[in-house]
């Protein structure tokens, strides 16, 4: 069968049965990939169409009054369906709502062969931020005029469908073979097409390894420095200052003086061995004015500079942006490198075990199988940011990324492919190597065991440094951790530590003896119920403090009474997880000398390995164990967190430092010749001493300076705070949400949506969403954190879809969020940023401050917020052009004698206090962009 028909609906709704129907239906009629036959009609409804939809799709009452009705055009379609794939895009609503009209029109529905295009799209092209048709239309090129018409959708999915069939003809067999495997947990019916493709298959140019084909591998070597030494440029301001070389790489290059002054600061700190701070304001170009000195630096000394940010989006800005610019502009060859933790990385001896052995398909998991199959083909990193996997397969990455056991001796079939071991040569061959504050920290706690030799650093977005140590330096252990270990190993079947090749091979003897392991482990499953249960009954005893979710928070304290019950059976744990590690160790010993005497060791090495893996794992959560019940660190503040709803093993014990500033010192700066401490927001009045004290840094030789963003804010940005808001104190969470939805309702009349609406906890963010919901109509789309996705990257997607759109956000929202031009025109911030008063680290950190005889609010609460604040004002003007409002709602800031810190952080931004009434007069003049006479 070749024949396929790619069909598509419009409707008026998703729900046949509570009276939706069609309103639009297209299709084409393929034969060996040609048209044979196009249809479009629109289709009579007697009814008004629904806002929403006309504005979705552009149809009106209008263009249905004279149109036929479905059962006049159903014969003909039923007709050019017969002995073809039904195609489309999303084909699960397209068939449904099809045959439900069929069957209500008197027809029988269409029981042929299917495929969808959003699937294999996910299949074929696993590195494609979105699956949405217009999305895909632009990556294969297809003419797509009219997005949610039909005769255009069908164009598009026509394209689309054409270039995924033509990707599954030029697969290598090995890859076509399993993916053969896979087909039947597919929705589309591709089995056939797949076998015909493997028939004929003629793909050249990959590695053929194992069973399994990739990418091959070119290695990349860093050139010898005398190669370069002829070249090397002395200043980074004889670049910058070279304007036509800059306009060859950017187009309409401008030299900037504040990026002037930060490329100079830069040099003389690294000339002088110093550690700087520099706060840059958006728009300075901050970037490169590091890179540039970074790589002269680097190239002169033979010694790589490493780069830390906090986001991946800085990363992939930085290397697929700004690093093009720096390969054009340098007379010589310069290598950079991104490194990450190995979680990041997929492992290829885990994918081959996972394809021969795991019967675990289920729907998601198959899908994830054959994205990683295309996958390996195309990439050379590895790295998991690249590839497409649906967030219900956290739990399948685990299962198929590196660890610390996976691939780290060149014994494994896999070590000169893996994606781990490259990145980390790349990194020994680097100018410039690429991290993530995470990561930099873990390799300072592992005794600098990941990152090259390096003794210049440049922390970007510096402002996360003090959080980022306290997870990193923390420890965290719930139920479920040990749990899955302990089912694991009890586990008889397939998924058990122990491979069934190995069990085979084992004497009588320690087949026993792995039998007695198996009962201990089920020992520490019952003690560690029981801990858990008592972990549940002193989180509830008195009230535990409601975090920013659905989870409560308690501080643990040790020497309370209540504690006892938990101390016992933290103790009876003990002993049965350390009597299971004893067990386990002593278990394997055995097992590698019997293997060695019996001549199976070389043969079922990776076996013995896996083995020893699920050993470490024990030993790992127990050394987590022991740091969170034994440790009784003054310097540490150790909570429990609690699932509101859910089974009572839903919790999770959590510790951190209470003080990362003498660690940063000891650990990190003291280590380092040079050191850029850079973001955009890092003083506080004009002045670093907040950073500097939570840094550890006051007993360095340090240079700082701060540099204003060259957007002209003033004539930019509006700032007001209506004065017709009640005041926070005295009034409920509930009466405040509404107040909130109200202005924000208002508001959206005047910005036509467009709006970014942030908040400090997901309670007041869902009370006001629901309320603003009820209060606007249906030509508005409202996109809430937490309620439509947690995804923020699928967030802003949708609210730059819409023209009239309004986003609620909360945390991850106050920055790192760019939304250019005219899609954003206002911010709204609910209350100002300050952290939740029963965050267990908060709390410990202000006794902290206090006991140093400093006002907790001064020293801590409030630069915290101001640096928030900062960040979530800098969400609205991304370019020279941009222009809006931000409004906050919280009357703090102008009615507290603290609330000037806020207003004086802005650059030359002045606050405007008046009603609601005459703001929404106010803001037309702010939201229009700026005129030409006015740049």
């Amino acid at each position: 069968m070749n024949r396929y028909v790619i069909l598509d609906l419009e409707t008026t709704g998703v729900a046949y049965d509570k009276g939706d129907r069609i309103i639009q239906i297209a299709y084409q009629v393929l034969e060996d990939q040609e048209v044979l036959k196009r249809f479009s009609t629109y289709i009579n409804y007697d009814k008004p169409v629904p806002a929403f939809i006309q504005s979705l799709t552009g149809i009106s009452g209008e263009h249905l009054k004279n149109a036929p009705l479905f059962e006049e055009v159903a014969p003909e379609i039923l007709s050019d369906l017969e002995e073809a794939y039904f195609v489309a895009h999303n084909v699960e609503f397209d068939l449904k709502f099809l045959n439900e009209s069929l069957e209500d029109a008197g027809y029988a529905s269409f029981q042929g062969p299917v495929i969808d295009t959003v699937e294999l799209a996910r299949i074929c092209l696993p590195s494609e931020d979105s699956y949405r048709l217009s999305d895909l239309a632009k990556t294969v090129q297809a003419t797509h005029t009219a997005p949610h018409q039909a005769d255009s959708d069908v164009e598009a999915t026509r394209a689309l469908f054409n270039e995924l069939f033509d990707k599954i003809s030029g697969l290598p067999s090995e890859t076509l073979d399993h993916l053969i495997s896979l087909s039947p947990h597919f929705k589309s019916d591709i089995t056939e097409i797949l076998r015909e493709c493997r028939q004929h298959t003629v793909a050249f140019g990959f590695d053929r390894y194992r069973g399994m084909a990739i990418k091959s591998v070119h290695p990349h070597r860093k050139d010898e420095v005398s190669s370069r030494a002829e070249s090397i440029i002395e200043n980074a301001t004889d670049i910058i200052e070279n304007e036509e070389l800059m306009k060859q790489s950017i187009p309409g290059f401008e030299l900037r003086s504040t990026q002037m002054d930060m490329m100079k600061f830069v040099e003389d700190v690294f000339k002088h061995d110093q550690i700087g701070l520099v706060e840059a304001g958006t728009g300075t170009g901050k970037t490169l004015a590091y890179l540039i000195p970074a790589v002269i630096h680097a190239v002169k000394h033979d010694q790589p500079v490493v780069i830390s940010t906090e986001t991946i989006q800085l990363q992939s800005q930085m290397l697929n942006k700004e690093w093009a610019v720096i390969k054009d502009i340098f007379p010589f060859p310069v290598h950079a490198s991104l490194l990450k933790g190995r979680g990041h990385y997929l492992c290829l001896q885990k994918l081959e075990n996972l394809l021969a052995e795991d019967t675990n398909d289920h729907y998601d998991r198959a899908v994830a199988k054959a994205q990683l199959l295309i996958w390996i083909l195309e990439t050379d990193t590895g790295d998991v940011e690249e590839v497409n996997l649906a967030s219900t397969n956290y739990r399948f990455w685990m299962d198929v990324s590196s660890d610390g056991i996976s691939c780290t001796t060149p014994k494994c079939p896999w070590f000169t492919r893996d994606y781990y071991q490259r990145a980390k040569q790349q990194a020994r061959d680097a100018d410039i190597i690429v991290t993530n504050h995470s990561l930099l920290l873990t390799d300072i706690r592992l005794s600098h065991q990941i990152i090259p030799s390096y003794d210049s650093l440049i922390l970007d977005e510096a402002h996360h440094l003090e959080d980022t140590a306290t997870r990193q330096f923390g420890h965290q252990q719930d139920y479920i951790s040990v749990i899955q270990l302990v089912n694991a190993l009890a586990n008889d079947e397939q998924q058990s530590f122990l491979s069934g090749a190995l069990y085979k091979k084992l004497s009588s003897s320690l087949r026993e003896k792995y039998q007695e392991l198996q009962r201990i482990s089920e020992s520490l499953h019952e003690r560690w119920n029981q801990l858990f249960m008592e972990l549940h009954e002193y989180g509830t005893v008195g009230k535990a403090e409601k975090a920013d979710t659905s989870r409560r928070s308690k501080v643990i304290a040790m020497d309370d009474h209540t504690w006892k019950p938990v101390q016992e059976a933290i103790q009876e744990t003990d002993g049965a997880f350390r009597h299971l590690i004893t067990s386990f160790r002593k278990l394997l010993f055995e097992i590698e000398n019997e293997a060695d005497e019996k001549g199976y060791l070389n043969s079922l090495e990776r076996d013995i390995e896996n083995l020893s893996t699920a050993s470490q794992a024990f030993e790992d959560e127990y050394e987590t164990f022991y740091h969170l019940y034994h440790s009784q660190d003054e310097k540490q503040v150790i909570w429990m967190e609690l699932e509101e709803r859910g089974p009572r093993q839903s919790i999770t014990i959590r510790s951190a430092p209470v003080d990362v500033s003498e660690t940063l010192a000891d650990q990190l700066f003291s280590s380092k010749k040079r050191v850029i401490l850079t973001s955009a927001t890092m003083t506080v009045k004009s002045s670093f001493d907040y950073v500097i004290e939570r840094f550890g840094l006051t007993d360095f030789d340090l240079a700082v300076k701060q540099l204003p963003s060259p957007f002209q804010y003033e004539k930019q940005v509006g700032l007001f705070v209506p004065e017709d808001m009640p005041m926070i104190q005295g009034t409920s969470d509930r009466a405040y949400a509404e107040a909130c939805a109200y202005h924000i309702f208002r508001l959206s009349g005047a910005t036509e949506g467009r709006m970014l609406v942030l908040f400090t906890s997901y309670d007041m963010l869902r009370k006001t969403y629901y309320a603003v919901r009820d209060m606007l109509d249906d030509t508005y789309m409202l996109i809430a954190q937490g309620v439509q996705t947690a995804s923020r990257q699928k967030l802003i997607k949708h609210f730059q879809q819409f023209d009239r759109s309004i986003l609620f956000g909360t945390s991850s929202f106050w920055e790192g969020v760019d939304i250019p031009g005219d899609n954003l025109s206002a911010i709204v911030m609910v209350r100002l940023p300050f952290s939740p008063p029963n965050d267990p680290v908060f709390q410990a950190r202000s006794e902290a401050v206090k006991e140093q005889g400093k006002n907790a609010f001064m020293h801590l609460a409030l630069p915290q917020a101001v640096l928030r604040f900062k960040q979530g004002f800098g969400r609205l003007i991304r370019s020279s052009t941009d222009r809006g409002a931000v409004i906050v709602l919280d009357r703090r800031m102008v009615t507290t004698r603290y609330g000037h810190f806020f207003a004086k952080s802005l650059q030359d931004v002045a606050v405007n206090r008046m009603d609601m009434d005459e703001i929404i007069k106010e803001l037309p003049s702010w939201l229009n962009p700026v005129s030409t006479e006015e740049e």
